[in-house]
């Protein structure tokens, strides 16, 4: 049944303000429903990090792989090598995959997406050195950082995941003064005598944590004490990680004396070294500037560990001392002494033995009993 107004209501003021109001309210509703739509997916590095900032740090990483939403995407033009299902994505993966994808997860938190540089040294022909420091961040840590950039020197941290807590700003520091960081596990055990998914633990909490503290993964691993076994390996392929170790041991942790780990670091020191220190000690962090000083008479550049390898590829799993650069065909037949003392002290295990040997930690003076 149709309702007809009277026309003599129809032409009253009344009428017409009553028919402005119903039309501005619709034309209000109308308007309001343009901003229901969904909105465009983000882009750049950061887009899958800030999708996921509401998902506890490691839920994905528990299930044992670190290929998930929650990690970065990379830089444009280098696609990932698989989807987080583990089926190849698209082409196949760039030859230097594991590299660029670390690169593209150091970008400071707000940096602009655009593709990762490549190195500006090239090792094979420069004696580049990288400097490692584990156990951090540290009540020292800030103290280092100061020191290395005043001689504009990067460096890799390998980091413990239950230090990072109350120390996030040290974190997010690192990466955005250049450096790399590294997952040295939550609590420094011994993984090779650990069952795997315990090992997977270690590292998906410190993973985690690193992402929580500044928005930002690695593809980077050290075992504790070098200890790793092919069971550790497994797990770090699983998790797209490069097991990486070292080629000279400082022993900081042993003699805590900074004249005596500058002189270990400087004269020890071959191109393409990985030199282990540990920015936990107040002895460490206050030798680094006799250790720039030396090494940098001798004609070393300092580079990170992602630098040193260049466009060459770091494979996930496998166990790297020293950077593919050509080694001194001659055995270092002899340490370096203690300052003022006899030439035999102060050696660690194995140093004689052929450098870059992929020795077992034990020999490479890597037995630590702390951190």
């Amino acid at each position: 049944m149709r309702f007809a107004v009277p026309r003599t209501f129809r032409s009253s003021r009344t009428f017409r303000r009553a028919m402005t109001i119903v039309a501005a309210v619709l034309g209000l509703g109308w308007l309001s429903g343009l901003g229901t739509h969904p909105a465009a997916p983000l882009a750049g590095p950061h887009a899958t990090a800030q999708s996921s900032a509401a998902q506890p740090p490691d839920a994905h990483l528990m299930a044992g792989t670190a290929r998930t939403t929650g990690r970065p995407a990379g830089p444009p033009g280098r696609p990932r090598s698989r989807s987080a299902d583990g089926a190849p994505a698209g082409p196949a993966a760039h030859p230097n995959d594991l590299i660029a994808r670390l690169r593209s997860t150091t970008w400071p938190p707000g940096a602009k997406a655009a593709a990762a540089p490549e190195p500006k040294v090239d090792c094979t022909k420069a004696k580049c050195i990288a400097l490692t420091f584990d156990d951090g961040p540290g009540p020292y840590t800030a103290k280092l950082l100061d020191m290395l950039a005043a001689r504009h020197v990067k460096v890799t941290f390998f980091l413990i995941g239950g230090n990072i807590r109350g120390r996030e700003a040290v974190v997010r520091r690192e990466l955005a003064e250049g450096h790399v960081v590294g997952d040295h596990t939550w609590s420094h055990p011994s993984l090779s005598s650990m069952p795997d998914g315990a090992v997977r633990s270690q590292l998906a909490r410190t993973l985690g944590e690193i992402r929580r503290a500044s928005g930002h993964g690695t593809v980077l691993m050290r075992p504790p004490y070098g200890a790793t076994s092919r069971r550790v390996a497994a797990v770090a392929r699983r998790m797209d990680m490069a097991q990486i170790l070292w080629s000279v041991d400082t022993n900081d942790w042993l003699d805590r004396n900074s004249a005596i780990v500058a002189h270990r670091a400087v004269s020890w020191a071959h191109p393409g070294d990985i030199i282990l220190m540990h920015d936990i000690h107040p002895t460490t962090v206050n030798a680094v500037p006799k250790i720039l000083a030396g090494l940098s008479r001798r004609g070393f550049t300092f580079v990170t560990v992602p630098e040193l390898f260049g466009n060459r590829s770091l494979k996930p799993g496998r166990t790297y001392f020293d950077g593919p650069v050509p080694r001194p065909k001659s055995p270092r037949s002899k340490a370096a002494p203690r300052p003022g003392s006899s030439p035999a002290a102060g050696a660690p295990a194995g140093v004689g033995a052929p450098a870059g040997a992929s020795r077992s930690p034990a020999a490479r003076g890597s037995a630590k009993p702390g951190r």
